[in-house]
């Protein structure tokens, strides 16, 4: 067993490339002892090399799909490092685009897997680790438009597994309370990432209004991957303890004007805005 460097160590699923590569460049750059993971060998492998110029960095191959290779991974990791202080669940796919009658069921299935499962695998992976030290951070993606006055069309599965990424964050929030450990998700904006490429090749079965957008997107260059980074950073530190159970937008939301939020709001920075608010007609 390697001895425990006495550095904070970071966990970044789908660390190998897009907004999850970006989340690792920050952790490492920022002094954490950071793990990546990702499906393929070969990518998580160069991914970690080329991270490791920043900091401290390796890659692991995981399927966050799958329950028990994700619970020995963390297993390993907790054995290696000694603590797993940080999570970030980045790992993700589009799933199929289309509208839903056409889509394969097996594809849409494994969207939810991914995204949905492998967030909640993952969690329940670290958990036993941040709750023996008494600490922790568990962050998810909750998807660009989540919680935006526009939901994309012919994207179901990929929309409804990050909306419930939202729900997954208010429950386990609610359940560890005291513990130390926060749970938050962020909503990244319009990254250029591989799956702005998938919409463009799908073309009309993405929807008029979002293929124009997104072809707008990609000449324009779409948002930095960076300030999900920054905002995950953040979330990650102790002056955020008091912030958990929201899904914050690293476009909207600044994380100097976050610091004094604490628990304050029971639906603020939530999907479900209102509460117990009573409407009258005007007389």
């Amino acid at each position: 067993m390697e001895k425990f460097s006495g550095r904070k160590v970071a966990v970044i699923t789908g660390g190998s490339q897009g907004i999850g590569k970006a989340m690792a460049n920050a952790f490492a750059n920022a002094g954490y002892d950071t793990v990546i993971l990702a499906r393929t060998d070969a990518d998580v492998k160069k991914a970690a090399r080329e991270i490791s110029e920043n900091g401290a960095c390796e890659g692991m191959a995981l399927d966050v799909s799958s329950p028990k290779p994700v619970e020995d991974a963390f297993l390993g990791i907790a054995k290696k490092h000694g603590r797993v202080d940080v999570l970030v669940c980045c790992a993700g796919i589009y799933g199929p685009i289309g509208p839903l009658e056409e889509n394969d069921p097996a594809a849409w299935k494994q969207a939810i897997d991914i995204n949905l499962c492998g967030t909640a695998f993952c969690a329940r992976a670290a958990l036993p680790h941040m709750k023996k030290q008494g600490f922790g951070r568990i962050i998810a993606l909750a998807g660009g438009g989540v919680g935006g006055k526009n939901v994309k069309p012919n994207l179901s599965s990929y929309t409804t597994s990050k909306f419930a990424v939202c729900g997954f964050v208010e429950a386990l929030s609610a359940e560890l309370a005291g513990s130390g450990i926060t749970v938050n998700a962020i909503s990244p904006g319009a990254v250029n990432t591989r799956l702005l490429e998938q919409v463009l090749v799908a073309g009309e079965k993405a929807g008029k209004k979002f293929l124009e957008a997104s072809r707008e997107q990609k000449e324009k260059g779409g948002t930095p991957p960076e300030l999900a980074a920054g905002m995950a950073l953040f979330l990650a530190g102790e002056s955020a303890g008091g912030i958990s159970g929201k899904t914050l937008s690293a476009v909207w939301e600044k994380p100097e004007a976050l610091s004094s939020l604490g628990g304050k709001g029971q639906s603020i920075y939530t999907l479900r805005r209102i509460d117990g608010v009573l409407f009258s007609e005007k007389k």
